[in-house]
């Protein structure tokens, strides 16, 4: 009635496998994450509070001979006669 036959068998050494190998990949998957997490926890600690990456905001002038817009605190001449900035 219970007896093990060949195909019971092979069903059952591919459960044990597929399990096995389900256990492994969330073990790789934790590992992973916390690297990650690590890794994050890092760079943070390694940048100076408060500082941002971003460049910081300046204000555009508008050229009255050309019509662009520029840096109020770098200005440079545009190639036309009546430009107020680099003379």
């Amino acid at each position: 009635m219970f007896g093990l036959s060949f195909g019971k068998l092979l069903l059952l050494s591919v459960l044990i496998l597929a399990v096995w190998y389900g256990f492994k990949y969330a073990a790789r998957v934790q590992v992973i994450r916390q690297s990650v997490r690590d890794e994050v926890s890092r760079r943070r600690a390694a940048s100076p509070r408060g500082a941002s990456s971003a460049k910081p905001i300046e204000d555009l002038v508008k050229c009255s001979a050309c019509g662009a817009y520029v840096s109020a605190t770098s200005t440079t001449n545009c190639g036309k006669a009546a430009c107020p900035w680099g003379r």
